[in-house]
């Protein structure tokens, strides 16, 4: 008992001991870093520096193999016109065979809106929907055109079979038969079908299909006469036989708008369908009912008039197409000829093929004069301002500032992807939720820049519309390029770097804060 009670005053002793030592320390390092803070050894500082910044059209981007499609026309006087068109191949189950004597009723092409249900419903008790995803004016029609797509989408790169074939927003598709064409606005009550039957002849009934999980989607009826001979009259066999021979056969949809002005709808076609709604003849024993009112109720094999439906998924390769028109908007001039010596007093940043806004750090700086100042970068900020106007309020949540010479993500995101990140959300006032700015961190990127023994080489940036395809794979720190595809077509005037008369603080500029040693 003794000898246990001796070795417990020994452990007990022995961490005071170490504790004494440790707040020791701690005073030691206390005292250390206010004498140097006394001894004026570092002073903090702050600098801003001039950039040059303009705005590049994109010619355009890739477009298949993504989340969101557009369709649709939107116009503003900040960006002009974009005139949108979509392209999709349809599935089908080997070998289907509409049966006996078919007869298309209805065909309808159905395509969910982004909506989102209200608290209150409407008047009459139908559930009110406001939709989601679109730009312009919902209340302007404009002209949806559906044809037989006669351009062959193909899977593989004709010019190099061993890849996979990438599509772009500026390619063009051939269409030869009009299956629909008719004015078009969007429509959040469009939640129920109605579909016309023809069971007897000279008779009709109508059908109403309303979906458990009840939205709003765009309904578009097809001519049931070519739909018929598409599909039923014309196939062979060996058509219907394989996937591939019948996407080689009926190669898809093309749908096309026209029109001056009209709303953008940005939809997501994996849930988009095909659906053929027919009628067909099933040989049924009569057991005691009378199916063909010839009196009898004993006849075998009776053809039976009966309704099927065909839905056909979206699948396979969709793509959007993207025309614009700068004529008369105010991007026209900043785009066509920019000012890549001196910069711009304002940049126009758009998605889906429209335009970027390029930065050149560093104006007229002698770098070796800095580097020789070794510097400890605090921070490094690029602030861009959001240009009031009315038409620029339904802008981009995120932009995404990358290096242009490389098209590749710049160090920053790497290095911060577990912290902040490079920044670049939209930030909006408080009060009337007007945006204000978008701020990038650029921290790391700049202090390699600075740094003074094998410095990194200053490069071009550039701002885009954010796409989540723009971020590097969370596990991967070597695959930073930049992705070319591009879908929100939303955009945003912004503060360039020249003086239009307005505050200098919203003026684009690079602002580093940092520590130097004055020893």
């Amino acid at each position: 008992m003794t000898a246990k009670f001796i070795n417990s005053i020994k452990s007990v002793f022995l961490f005071c001991i170490s504790l004494l030592g440790i707040v020791s320390c701690e005073r030691d390092f206390e005292n250390v870093g206010v004498s140097l803070v006394d001894n004026n050894l570092f002073d903090t500082s702050q600098r801003d520096f001039e950039v040059v910044a303009y705005t590049k059209n994109v010619d355009s981007s890739r477009v298949d193999n993504v989340p969101i499609y557009n369709l649709g026309i939107y116009k503003d006087d900040n960006f002009g016109a974009i005139n949108t068109s979509f392209v999709t191949q349809i599935g089908l189950t080997v070998g289907r065979s509409f049966g006996l004597n078919p007869v298309i009723d209805t065909v309808i092409i159905d395509i969910p809106y982004f909506s989102t249900r209200q608290s209150e419903d409407n008047s009459d008790g139908t559930p009110n929907f406001e939709l989601d995803s679109i730009l312009g004016n919902q209340e302007l029609e404009y002209t949806m055109t559906v044809k037989r797509l006669s351009t062959f989408l193909n899977l593989l790169d004709p010019n190099d079979p061993t890849r996979i074939k990438r599509y772009y927003s500026d390619e063009t598709y051939d269409g030869n038969t009009e299956l629909y064409s008719g004015l078009f606005k969007p429509n959040k009550n469009d939640t129920v079908l109605f579909v016309k039957r023809s069971l007897f002849e000279g008779t009709q009934r109508i059908d109403t299909i309303k979906e458990d999980n009840l939205s709003p989607s765009i309904k578009l009826p097809l001519d049931e006469t070519e739909i018929e001979r598409i599909f039923i009259t014309e196939p062979t066999e060996s058509d219907l036989a394989s996937l591939e021979n019948f996407v080689q056969y009926f190669r898809g949809f093309l749908f096309e708008t026209s029109g001056s002005d009209g709303s953008l709808m940005s939809l997501s076609m994996s849930d988009a369908t095909f659906n053929i709604y027919y009628t067909n003849e099933i040989l049924t024993d009569e057991e005691g009912v009378d199916l063909n009112g010839d009196g009898d109720t004993d006849d075998m094999d009776v053809p039976v008039k009966t309704k099927q439906t065909l839905t056909l998924p979206f699948s396979g390769i969709r793509a959007s197409t993207y025309v614009r028109d700068y004529s008369g908007a105010d991007i026209e001039t900043f785009i066509n000829t920019p000012n890549i010596t001196e910069g711009e007093e304002n940049l126009y940043v758009q998605g889906s093929a429209g335009s970027i806004a390029e930065i050149d750090l560093f104006k007229d700086v002698d770098l070796d004069e800095i580097r020789d100042n070794n510097w400890l970068i605090n921070g490094a900020i690029l602030d861009l301002y959001v240009v009031d106007d009315p038409d620029n309020r339904n802008v981009p949540e995120r932009l995404y500032l990358y290096n242009a010479e490389q098209n590749s993500a710049i160090r920053d995101v790497i290095s911060e992807r577990q912290v902040n990140g490079i920044g670049g959300f939209l930030e909006r006032e408080d009060d009337t939720n007007r945006p204000i700015r978008y701020r990038f961190s650029i921290t790391d990127y700049i202090s390699e820049v600075l740094k003074s023994e094998d410095p990194l080489a200053v490069s071009k940036l550039a701002v885009k519309v954010y796409h989540p395809t723009d971020d590097p794979a969370p596990t991967s720190f070597t695959d930073t390029i930049i992705r070319d595809f591009s879908w929100v077509p939303k955009g945003v005037v912004l503060r360039g770097n020249k003086d239009n008369g307005s505050t200098d603080e919203t003026r684009l500029k690079l602002r580093i804060y940092y520590t130097e040693n004055n020893n």
